[in-house]
């Protein structure tokens, strides 16, 4: 996670050696990317991700199985909600998606920051990303469409909710007709780590 005090994560330290780490942004997109790929099976997953991570391959078993869990707890961590609560209950509704809304990152980041996210490939930090991405304003493109999915329809009527469900429709995202497809396929992931590792 960023901090303004300690340095970026640019190693990953296993056994008392010290690898280099591509934690760039886009890698870790293409990571999530990977792990939404339905061509690959769990053990592929872990094994492709150990390579984008650190551009080489390894018949240690354990420190790739390592890796992978201690990467994606790194990337998946929130500065704020992390309550320690039940890890049971199922996963809330996405309202957005790297993938799917990548076009409107894409013009918010060039709106709000003026930066261009096509030149930041290969050097921005995942960290930096996450803040930035984080720190959007509502008025960009991306959060306006996160609000239309959001938007509570409940107390609408007429055109307003016409219009309302109409942008809905046409801004799902595709990943909540499939979520449990999902949630099904990481557990299955973190459940053969864990045999492993028994």
């Amino acid at each position: 996670m960023l901090s303004l005090c300690d340095p970026l994560h640019e190693t990953y330290e296993y056994r008392g050696v010290e690898y280099p780490i591509d934690l760039t942004f886009d890698n870790v997109l293409r990571f999530y990317q990977l792990l939404d790929d339905k061509e690959f099976n769990n053990e592929e997953i872990v094994a492709t991700a150990f390579e984008m991570f650190f551009d080489m391959k390894t018949k240690d078993t354990e420190f790739v199985l390592a890796a992978f869990k201690d990467i994606s707890d790194y990337i998946s961590h929130e500065p704020y909600g992390n309550d320690g609560g039940d890890e049971t209950v199922s996963s809330p509704i996405k309202y957005y998606s790297f993938t799917q809304d990548a076009g409107a990152i894409y013009a918010s980041f060039m709106e709000q920051y003026g930066m261009d996210l096509v030149d930041q490939e290969g050097k921005l930090h995942w960290d930096k990303f996450k803040a930035l991405f984080a720190g959007l304003g509502p008025k960009t493109y991306f959060q306006r469409i996160v609000q239309i999915r959001m938007k509570d329809t409940s107390k609408l009527e007429g055109q307003e909710l016409t219009d309302t469900l109409q942008a809905q429709n046409y801004y799902e995202l595709d990943e909540n007709k499939t979520e449990a497809s999902r949630q099904a396929q990481m557990d299955s992931v973190f459940a053969m780590l864990k045999a492993n590792a028994e």
